[in-house]
C-alpha cells in the first residue's frame, strides 16, 4: 500500500475499523496521480451512526467540569474527545492526498501524527467503553472539518490544525488530566497525560514546517494571524477558561511573545455580535460644543473610560475603541477571571462589515453615533432605530423639569402621587440670562433657601455647574461665570442656557437603570444603585453590594422598610410616566434617573424622583453589570478616581489580595476581594476606573 491509498482508506472509508487500521509499510517512493482527485470533501466517509452534525446543527458541548462525578457523564466527555481525535486523523489523512508533491520530511511527520491520532482515537473508545459510553451515543461535531478543510497549502494546515486545535488541546488535554487526577480517576487521568504528552509533538511539528513557509519579514505571531481567515482566528487556539499552558506552549517551542500574545488574545467565535463603543460627548455634541478645550476633555474621557464597557460585554461582543487596550490590561483581566470581548480600532470598523453582526450599541445614541451604526447596516441582523430630532431634547435638564411639573400636578388625584414625593417648590427654573437667574434666586430666597445650583441644560459629569448664593445682588464672580456659560451656549431663543435649582440637604443619591425597547414599547427595569457623589458634584463611584449600607438609620429605614416599598413605589411611577414620553419621540435603548434623598426644613426626608434623565447607558449600568459578579455578601464599591488619587491609593491596593470563587456552571469566577482595574493607567491616564471588592480595598481608598 502506499501513502496515498492509506489516506483514501481513512478520508473515505466507511467503517471504523478502515480508518483506525495500522497502515504497516508504506511506499513513498513516488507520486502519481491520485485515483481520486480532492478538491473539496463536505464531509469525510463515516459509517452513519457516526456522521457529523450539519452546520445548522446545534452546537455539541461536553458536559462541564463540575458535572463529571459519575461514569455516563466521563463517557460523553471522551465521546466528544474521540470524535476531535478522529478528525484531525481524517484531516491529516486529508493534508496528504490535497498536497503530493509536499516536502517528504513534512508529510512523513504527518503520517507519524497521524497514527498517534489514530492511537489517541482507540485510546479514547476503550475508557469510554468502560464507563458503558458507546460511539455515536451523542452527536459529532464536524467543525473542525469545516474550518480545516478549504486549506489552500500546508502552510493553511499547519495553521489551522497544528498551531490552533492541536494548540488548544495543551490546555484541554493539561486541564482534564489534572481534573480526573483530583476526581480520583487514575486511569483516564494517565490517558489524558499521554495525550497531553504527544501533543506537545504534534504543535513542534507544525511550528517547524510554519516557520519554513512563512514570510520571513514577520514574527511567529504576525503570520499567524495573517494565515487564519475569518471564523478561525486564535481564539481557537486556546483552551478551557482559566487553564492556559504557557509551560505546554514553551516545550512545543512557541516564543515568548507569540505565548504572551496568545494569551490575551480575544476575538468572536463567529455568533454575531454586538457592537459596542464608548462615548462621554453625547450632551457636548448636541450642543454644539467645539471648542478645542471640550474636545480634548472628550478625546481623554473617551480613552480613560473605554473599556468599562467590558463590563456589559459578552465574551462575542465587540468594542470599538481609539486605542485598544494593552496587553498588560488584559493579562490583569484575564487574571481575574474576566471573559474578553473582541477589541476593534474605531478607524478600522470598515473591517466589520463582512461579519455577522447583531445590533450596535453605543454608550449614547447621537447622530454622529447613528452614522458609525450605519456603516454596518448591511451586516446587522437588528437594525438601529432612526435618529429624530426630537430624542435630543431628552438630555435636556429643563426637559426633566418641565415633565415632572407636568406629572406633579396630578397631586392629589386619585393619590397618584406619594405624599413623601418632593413638592413642585424644590424643581428647579430654566434660566437663559441673569435676569431670570436673579427672579429664580429670589424666589428661592423666599422659599427660606440660602444656595442654588446653576446646571448648563446640556451638561454630564458635573460639568457646566455653579453654586450660587440667593442673596441680592449676585456675587461679582458668580455674574461673570454666568455670563460667560450664557455666551458660550449657542442655542435657540427658544430654548434655556441652564436651570437653576434650590441646594437641598441631601442624604443619599439614588440611580434608577432601565433599557427601552422601542418595538415591544416596554421598559425592563435592571434595578437601583447608590451612587456616589464628590463634594464638587462629580459622579466617583457606586456603591455595591449592598446598596444604602452606609446611610443613616433614618435614611436606610426610609428607602428599605417594607421590602423597599419607596424605591419600588418609584421606579414604577417613573416607568408609567417615561413609556409615552420615550414613544413619543422614538427612543430605543439603555437609559437612567437621577434621584434623591433629601431633608426638608422641618427635618422630614422626602424623594426627589427626576433629578433628570440620562437617556443613554450610564456608569450605573455598568455597576449593575459588575455587581452580579460578586460572592454573595460581599461588598464593593465601583470607583472612577483622579489619577492624582489612584497613584495615592494604588501602592496600598496591590496588598489587597485577589481573592475568587467559581459559579457553578460558569467559567466566570465570582469575586470576593481585591482591585479589579478597568482602564490603563499610562502616563498619559488622567482617570482610572476600578473595582474595589471587599471592605480591605474600600478602606485603603478612604470613604
Amino acid at each position: 500500500m502506499n501513502v496515498t491509498e492509506f489516506a483514501e482508506q481513512i478520508v473515505f472509508g466507511t467503517t471504523l475499523e478502515e480508518k483506525l487500521a495500522a497502515p504497516g509499510d508504506l511506499d513513498f517512493s513516488e507520486v502519481t496521480e491520485m485515483s481520486t482527485v480532492v478538491h473539496s470533501i463536505t464531509a469525510p466517509g463515516r459509517p452513519v451512526e457516526l456522521a457529523m452534525q450539519s452546520i445548522a446543527g446545534k452546537n455539541v458541548k461536553p458536559p462541564r467540569d463540575e458535572n463529571l462525578g459519575n461514569d455516563l457523564a466521563r463517557g460523553q466527555l471522551l465521546h466528544f474527545l474521540a470524535n476531535h481525535e478522529l478528525l484531525a486523523t481524517e484531516l491529516m489523512a486529508l493534508v496528504l492526498l490535497k498536497f503530493p508533491n509536499a516536502p517528504y520530511a513534512f508529510r512523513r511527520g504527518v503520517l507519524v501524527t497521524l497514527q498517534e491520532e489514530q492511537e489517541h482515537t482507540r485510546m479514547y473508545l476503550r475508557r469510554m467503553k468502560e464507563c458503558g459510553v458507546e460511539f455515536g451515543s451523542y452527536p459529532l461535531s464536524g467543525q473542525f472539518w469545516r474550518v480545516v478543510e478549504p486549506m489552500q497549502s500546508p502552510l493553511d494546515f499547519v495553521a489551522r490544525l497544528s498551531l490552533t486545535f492541536e494548540q488548544a488541546n495543551l490546555d484541554y488535554s493539561q486541564h482534564f488530566a489534572k481534573l480526573f487526577h483530583r476526581l480520583g480517576d487514575q486511569v483516564t487521568s494517565d490517558l489524558l497525560w499521554q495525550i497531553y504528552e504527544d501533543e506537545i509533538g504534534h504543535v513542534k511539528h507544525g511550528l517547524q514546517w510554519f516557520r519554513e513557509w512563512k514570510n520571513e519579514k514577520q514574527t511567529d505571531w504576525q503570520a499567524y494571524q495573517q494565515a487564519l481567515e475569518f471564523p478561525m482566528s486564535p481564539q481557537r487556539g486556546r483552551g478551557t477558561y482559566g487553564a492556559f499552558n504557557r509551560d505546554g506552549r514553551k516545550r512545543a517551542g512557541l516564543n515568548e511573545e507569540f505565548i504572551a500574545s496568545m494569551e490575551v488574545f480575544s476575538k468572536s467565535r463567529g455568533r454575531s455580535a454586538t457592537v459596542r463603543w464608548f462615548d462621554p460627548g453625547a450632551e457636548s455634541e448636541l450642543a454644539g460644543e467645539n471648542q478645542a478645550k471640550a474636545r480634548a476633555l472628550m478625546l481623554q474621557l473617551e480613552q480613560d473610560l473605554a473599556m468599562v464597557l467590558v463590563a456589559v460585554s459578552k465574551p462575542d461582543d465587540v468594542i470599538l475603541s481609539h486605542r485598544p487596550p494593552s496587553s498588560e490590561l488584559r493579562k490583569h483581566w484575564i487574571d481575574r477571571g474576566v471573559e474578553l470581548p473582541e477589541f476593534f480600532a474605531l478607524d478600522q470598523r470598515e473591517k466589520l462589515v463582512e461579519r455577522k453582526l447583531r445590533d450596535c450599541s453605543p454608550w449614547a445614541w447621537t447622530p454622529k453615533n447613528h452614522e458609525i451604526a450605519n456603516s454596518f447596516k448591511a451586516s446587522l441582523r437588528h437594525a438601529s432605530t432612526p435618529w429624530h430630532r426630537e430624542q435630543a431634547l431628552l438630555y435636556r435638564k429643563s426637559w426633566s423639569i418641565s415633565k415632572m411639573r407636568t406629572w406633579m400636578e396630578k397631586r392629589g388625584e386619585c393619590d397618584e402621587i406619594p405624599d413623601w414625593f418632593a413638592s413642585q417648590g424644590v424643581l428647579g427654573h430654566p434660566v437663559s440670562s441673569l435676569l431670570e437667574v436673579e427672579s429664580a434666586l429670589h424666589d428661592f430666597e423666599y422659599r427660606g433657601y440660602t444656595h442654588a445650583i446653576y446646571k448648563t441644560d446640556l451638561g454630564a459629569a458635573g460639568r457646566g455647574q455653579r453654586r450660587v448664593a440667593c442673596g441680592s445682588p449676585i456675587d461679582e464672580k458668580d455674574s461673570r461665570w454666568l455670563e460667560a456659560e450664557f455666551a458660550r451656549s449657542r442655542e435657540s431663543d427658544s430654548l434655556p442656557r441652564g436651570i437653576l435649582e434650590p441646594e437641598l440637604l441631601r442624604r443619599v443619591d439614588i440611580s434608577f437603570l432601565w433599557n427601552f425597547d422601542l418595538q415591544q414599547q416596554t421598559l425592563d427595569f435592571m434595578g437601583w444603585t447608590q451612587p456616589v457623589v464628590s463634594g464638587g458634584r462629580r459622579f466617583s463611584g457606586t456603591v455595591l453590594g449592598t446598596p444604602f449600607s452606609n446611610c443613616d438609620l433614618e435614611t436606610k429605614r426610609f428607602l428599605l422598610e417594607d421590602r423597599c416599598a419607596r424605591l419600588q413605589r418609584t421606579e414604577r411611577w417613573l416607568a408609567e410616566h417615561l413609556n409615552p414620553a420615550l414613544c413619543e419621540v422614538g427612543f430605543n435603548g439603555y437609559l437612567g434617573v437621577d434621584a434623591f434623598v433629601f431633608e426638608d426644613a422641618t427635618g422630614a426626608l422626602s424623594l426627589k424622583p427626576l433629578v433628570e434623565l440620562n437617556p443613554r447607558m450610564t456608569m450605573g449600568h455598568v455597576a449593575l453589570s459588575l455587581e452580579k459578579r460578586l460572592a454573595p455578601g460581599v461588598t464593593a464599591e465601583f470607583r472612577i478616581f483622579k489619577v492624582e488619587e489612584w497613584n495615592a491609593v494604588k501602592d496600598c491596593l496591590e496588598e489587597v489580595q485577589y481573592q475568587a470563587s467559581s459559579i457553578a456552571g460558569k467559567r466566570q469566577a465570582r469575586w470576593k476581594a481585591g482591585v479589579i482595574r478597568l482602564g490603563e493607567t499610562s502616563s498619559e491616564t488622567k482617570h482610572v476606573p476600578a473595582l474595589l471588592v471587599g471592605e480591605a480595598a474600600i478602606e485603603r481608598c478612604g470613604k
